[in-house]
């Protein structure tokens, strides 16, 4: 391995390091205007390279609805194709800002982080339903004819994107730093009761920053979808990088932000090199796969805890605003009462409607693990499902591989679950909010690609065996008869719901406890919390541990229902989504776990809308991110809440309009 190679392998590097650099930047312009992570940045960009390709292919324009531009379908040339393309992304962003983000213009991050996620799982869910998940070829914008640099041949199409991304980058500073616009952009953004006063219309100052970055990120997905794999999946994950190069330039410095792009583009086209030599770790002759995925993590996880704080600066000293946590009442009826239905459900739906509720309940669990870490303490995780499918994978090789008896492959994954769970929160102790959020996202994207993904110690890309329930000789799955049910069988569904039940009462205690108070104390300032005595890192730490544990059992009864684990089921897409869900239910209560159970993809109320209106399972992901948009707009404390409060509400008016009656009565 020659200099030069490693010289052109870092400029094959450009084109990824550009990619990246064009929507970072455009992340830095939305944050720094309404304070909105966009982490469907990747997926808005991806689309508008598929229109591109539509175009460039067939001369079809895809809105979604398909509209052809030219006769016969003639495909069109590439500037026409690339101005409408950028039209294309310039009104996107627009739409996002108007729907989405602007009715959230006072909600706090969590509220906008989750409908950053329902954009994505909307786009996305758009993407696939018209191109499908398979690649997608993206016919080249920019000249490919090689280019000789410092003796490295090096395709063209590299070069002009890192020129261009730099002459962007100035731009960028030139317009913030010294027009009109840019100034009013940043009054705007420190006070924007002070912006109205001075005359600033803030609607039209974040529409504009909206259309900027959206146009950015539309342009450099159309220029280097030629450059990497045009599919959904791969573009939505680059979320991880950009986050990593906008992240640490502090969603502020432009400059920072395209060096570490860069950084990351020439690592990436670096460990592609390294994977080719001899030293490289193998795996069944193969290198070991995630190491692309895994570098950013551990940057970005060494860089955050070195600049992290044991507690937040004066600025940040008030944590911001997060959805209710009302203590839990009338427990007992409740769970006698679902107890009674369940059973009943169990014993008298059919199999169908039984495999949906066990669903439900799997995905409940899960949420409640949502619940104490982000609803108790606020730290915003999106790793609860590589936390999961810790416990899966780890129960697959005690059960299957080690062929262990029951009970000690769940207990042995429930382990593991809290040990990776563990892990996450040794930053959590001088990172939070969004920064913890995008590590987190980053750590579960290493652990499907590193973990779950290896032949090795995962299952590569075939499913890991998990083997079933059996206790003095009776198998208690899915597919064992019980009752005389056909498969799922009751049997299996009364020990999700046992699990369900127990994990519920085990939030209620936790939320009673002093334990709970403490929880809440650092939720709502963790310097206060600290002035009263409390111990932010062990409560961060038991607050993990607890999630983990959760997590854990959710992980451990996925294996159990589906008979066996695989890295998709535990991707970081399924975890924003579960996220989304548990903050649609209600983050803060248990209640609104088992809400969020009933919106999981498959579980009752999408097989409810599919039997009923005919509507087929790909279109769930649709109707999901649809769902957690418009939930986090209408109901920012989450279902569950809502309808407390309105029942609440309901009971006050009762009473009120009962003593006016029994008052008037008396005075006549």
């Amino acid at each position: 391995m020659s200099t030069e190679q490693i010289l052109a392998f870092m400029m094959l590097g450009l084109g990824y390091g550009a990619l990246i650099a064009g929507l970072a930047t455009g992340m830095v312009v939305t944050y720094r205007s309404t304070g909105v992570i966009n982490i469907a940045a990747g997926a808005t960009a991806a689309y508008s390279a598929y229109v591109y390709s539509e175009l460039r292919t067939t001369g079809t324009l895809v809105l979604p609805p398909s509209i052809p531009l030219t006769a016969d379908r003639e495909p069109l040339g590439a500037l026409p194709a690339l101005a409408i393309g950028l039209a294309l992304a310039a009104g996107l962003g627009v739409l996002q800002y108007l729907l989405v983000y602007r009715p959230l213009a006072k909600a706090g991050p969590l509220a906008k982080i989750v409908a950053s996620s329902g954009v994505l799982l909307t786009v996305q869910a758009v993407i696939v339903l018209r191109w499908g998940a398979d690649p997608v070829a993206a016919p080249a914008v920019l000249p490919q004819a090689p280019v000789d640099l410092l003796g490295v041949s090096i395709p063209e199409d590299r070069l002009l994107l890192a020129g261009l991304v730099v002459v962007v980058t100035a731009l960028l500073w030139t317009l913030y730093r010294y027009t009109r616009f840019g100034i009013a952009t940043r009054a705007a953004a420190d006070s924007r009761k002070g912006s109205v006063l001075l005359g600033l219309s803030t609607a039209r100052l974040e529409s504009a920053n909206w259309v900027i970055a959206s146009v950015l990120g539309g342009l450099f997905g159309m220029l280097a979808a030629p450059t990497t794999q045009l599919q959904p999946t791969t573009f939505t994950l680059l979320v991880v990088p950009v986050l990593t190069a906008a992240l640490l330039g502090g969603f502020s410095s432009f400059g920072v932000t395209v060096a570490t792009a860069f950084g990351l583009g020439a690592v990436n086209s670096l460990i592609a090199l390294f994977q080719g030599q001899p030293w490289f770790p193998k795996v069944d002759g193969a290198p070991l796969p995630g190491v692309t995925e895994l570098a950013p993590f551990l940057v970005l996880a060494v860089v955050l805890y070195l600049r992290g704080r044991a507690l937040p600066d004066r600025l940040t000293a008030v944590a911001p605003p997060m959805p209710r946590a009302p203590r839990p009442r009338h427990v007992g009826p409740a769970a006698v009462v679902g107890a009674v239905v369940v059973v009943a459900a169990l014993a008298g739906l059919s199999f169908d409607w039984r495999q949906a509720l066990i669903n439900t309940m799997l995905g409940a669990v899960l949420c409640l693990s949502v619940v104490v870490t982000t609803g108790f303490v606020g730290q915003i995780s999106f790793a609860q499902m590589a936390v999961a499918g810790a416990a899966g994978y780890v129960t697959a090789a005690i059960g299957t591989d080690a062929n262990l008896p029951f009970p000690l492959p769940p207990i042995a994954g429930i382990a593991a679950a809290v040990a990776t769970s563990l892990l996450f929160s040794v930053p959590a102790r001088r990172v939070r909010g969004l920064q913890l959020a995008v590590l987190t996202l980053a750590g579960g994207v290493a652990a499907q690609r590193f973990w779950f993904g290896n032949p090795q110690w995962g299952s590569g890309l075939r499913p890991a065996n998990v083997a079933p329930i059996t206790v003095f000789g009776t198998e208690i799955s899915p597919s064992h008869s019980f009752w005389g049910t056909e498969s799922p069988s009751s049997g299996f569904g009364l020990v999700v719901f046992v699990a369900l039940l127990g994990c519920a009462l085990l939030v209620v205690r936790v939320r009673r406890s002093a334990l709970g108070a403490r929880m809440l104390a650092v939720r709502s300032s963790e310097a206060a919390a600290v002035a009263t005595g409390v111990n932010v890192g062990a409560v961060k730490t038991a607050a993990f541990a607890m999630g983990g544990l959760l997590a854990g059992v959710a992980g451990v009864l996925y294996g159990y229902n589906f008979a066996g684990v695989s890295a998709d089921r535990f991707g970081p897409l399924t975890s924003i989504a579960f996220f989304g869900v548990a903050v649609l239910g209600g983050v803060g209560t248990v209640s609104g776990a088992l809400v969020g159970g009933l919106l999981v993809s498959q579980g009752l109320l999408f097989h409810a809308v599919t039997t009923w209106f005919g509507i087929g399972p790909d279109y769930q992901p649709l109707f999901a991110g649809l769902a957690v948009i418009l939930t986090v707009i209408g109901s920012p404390n989450g279902v569950a809440v809502s309808v407390a409060d309105g029942a609440r509400a309901l009971r006050e008016t009762w009473r009120r309009q009962r003593r006016r009656g029994v008052t008037a009565t008396g005075e006549s």
